[in-house]
């Protein structure tokens, strides 16, 4: 009897054991969620409000990326159908333009282009002779590359493809000379998983590469999805945006394409592409939250918020911002660009089949 007694006691705290380990693994698992919830901005409170009187241009997949040519008043648009890619089907992305003076026109620029083309970032480069070269990241399945046109009579003419191992996961880039530039690679990882979880355990793999014309080397590195990039318009400063590292960075370009950090500014949410005006206002647009976006991404119907916000220099080498527009996504959902002519504001978004033209009320 003693001995079956002792069994059932040594039972009772086996099970008592298990009991708590289990719910120490439970707590623990509810306190990553909810932390992975609230760094990705899921409870934020968010108000709308804008400045700006919106209409939409349709017919238009996956306006990611957009560059403006203020002497033309025209805007590049970087246009690719990623949820169709994503269920398989293979269609040609496109480069639009779009007239600013007059009459609003819309042209498809790569209609007859012979090479594959899955465009993402793009810059344009307008050199002291009046050359325009429009540079675009082309997200090849195994193989990104970087594209470069000649923009003149109203068209584009391609003149070169650039590759390179360092060629990683090509996000966006910012063209310096009529073959130099620098581009984001958002992930270290090539494979989906090692990115999955380069993303969810926010590890700062992504890199800043260099291209002088000849050769390339990485330049900035361990930043967490680096996303968008511009050089300002005097080519002495260069912009970059970590999207779940939250930051905006400005470096110093040193004469050999080297970079030295200046500064870094937390933004409170995931920041995509950076536009700079004439007079160099920097603007930068947002996902606030990042959940709603991955979910966004899968299905239409689930609406992202839009937010930009305007980057400003203060005080002694610092940078501050102020929000300039919020939307929860009914009239534009994941907003990914924001580039001004005037008193105009061009709005992309990354899975949208529109974007928006609007006016400063």
């Amino acid at each position: 009897m003693v001995l079956i007694k002792a069994n059932l006691q040594g039972g009772s705290s086996m099970k008592k054991k298990i009991i708590i380990f289990l719910g120490i693994v439970l707590a623990g698992i509810i306190f990553l969620v909810l932390k992975t919830m609230k760094d990705s901005g899921e409870f934020k409170k968010l108000k709308p409000h804008s400045n700006y009187t919106c209409v939409k241009v349709p017919n238009v997949p996956g306006p990611e990326d957009i560059a403006i040519d203020n002497a033309t008043a025209t805007a590049f648009i970087s246009t690719f159908n990623r949820r169709a890619y994503m269920k398989g089907k293979v269609l040609q992305g496109a480069i639009f333009a779009y007239n600013l003076k007059g009459k609003p026109r819309l042209r498809n620029l790569t209609a007859n282009l012979k090479i594959k083309f899955y465009p993402l970032g793009i810059s344009l480069y307008t050199a002291p002779d009046g050359l325009k070269l429009l540079f675009v990241i082309n997200r090849l399945p195994g193989s990104h590359v970087v594209e470069i046109f000649q923009y003149r009579g109203g068209a584009l003419h391609h003149r070169e493809t650039v590759t390179g191992e360092l060629f990683i996961s090509l996000n966006d880039l910012a063209a310096v000379g009529p073959r130099q530039f620098y581009i984001t690679n958002d992930h270290g990882s090539r494979t989906a998983l090692g990115k999955k979880i380069e993303d969810y355990c926010k590890l700062s793999r992504a890199t800043v590469v260099y291209y002088d014309g000849k050769s390339m080397r990485t330049v900035a590195d361990k930043l967490s999805y680096a996303n968008g990039i511009w050089a300002d318009n005097d080519g002495k400063h260069l912009y970059v945006t970590a999207t779940t590292g939250k930051r905006f960075y400005v470096y110093k370009r040193k004469p050999d394409g080297s970079l030295e950090p200046e500064h870094e500014l937390d933004l409170g949410a995931g920041p995509d592409n950076i536009s700079v005006d004439e007079d160099g206002t920097i603007r930068v647009a947002c996902h606030t939250r990042m959940l709603t976006l991955v979910k966004h991404m899968s299905d239409e119907k689930r609406k992202a918020p839009s937010q930009i916000v305007e980057v400003f220099p203060e005080g002694k080498g610092g940078f501050s911002y102020k929000e300039i527009y919020m939307n929860l996504g009914e009239e534009i959902s994941a907003a990914s660009v924001a580039a001004a002519y005037r008193k105009r504001l061009i709005m992309g978004a990354i899975f949208e089949n529109y974007f928006l033209d609007c006016t400063m009320k």
